[in-house]
């Protein structure tokens, strides 16, 4: 069975597309997680702050944050990044 979620992005209060993918390998649940992040100087996530409806889905998004790599320089560097992603179980 799938898991579908929907990734939406809110940068400095701009409203970014809200992205679907499907994940083969994350927990079989509906839940939410909220996570703020910045990419430190080393170009890697560093989580400032998460919310969740569920612990396995927290564990299972600072997991998969936990393996960005940036580029040193990238864009992003600084930034505090808030992400808003929304799982659901497919039928």
């Amino acid at each position: 069975m799938a898991l579908f979620f929907v990734v939406s992005c809110d940068m400095a209060a701009q409203k970014a597309p809200v992205n679907q993918r499907t994940v083969q390998d994350g927990p079989n649940l509906d839940g939410v997680v909220e996570v703020s992040f910045k990419i430190n100087a080393e170009g890697k996530v560093q989580i400032l702050d998460i919310n969740s409806t569920s612990q396995q889905l927290s564990e299972y998004v600072l997991k998969k944050l936990s393996t960005v790599k940036l580029e040193p320089g990238d864009s992003q560097h600084g930034k505090i990044i808030r992400y808003r992603f929304v799982f659901k179980k497919q039928a």
